[in-house]
């Protein structure tokens, strides 16, 4: 299954950043998507001062920083490690604050705020489908 047949399946916004997908970021990421894992939503702001893609999948939340020309730096958190995520609204600017059982925090900023309602809708739904695969 692919990515359009497996989101055409899901009651979520349509998915609608193939361009994202060509980018090499992206594609250093992808090699570590486990067997049945796809592309839910990416987004594109700035944590801590450092522009990030943030990239869900039905698994987990990856962030990926481009720090130097040559090289990424990854982060991955499941998405049973979830505890909050708080959207915040200053006109056509939002900011998504995600907060983890561990104690980790980021903020991603910079967001149109229908982009960030949408990833944040998103990972609502994804946190309920996983849960429901307990």
């Amino acid at each position: 299954m692919d990515n359009k047949e497996y989101l055409s399946k899901l009651e979520i916004y349509n998915f609608d950043k193939y361009e994202l997908i060509n980018k090499k970021e992206f594609q250093e990421v992808e090699k570590y998507f486990l067997s049945e894992e796809f592309v839910i939503d990416i987004i594109v702001g700035e944590i801590n001062a450092f522009a990030h893609m943030v990239l869900l999948t039905n698994k987990r939340i990856f962030t990926i920083s481009k720090f130097i020309q040559t090289a990424s730096q990854i982060k991955q958190y499941g998405l049973e490690q979830i505890e909050d995520v708080k959207l915040g609204v200053l006109g056509d600017i939002a900011d998504l604050t995600m907060i983890f059982k561990s104690g980790i925090i980021f903020k991603v900023d910079y967001l149109h705020t229908q982009d960030a309602q949408k990833f944040g809708y998103n990972i609502s739904k994804m946190y309920e489908e996983f849960i429901k695969s307990l």
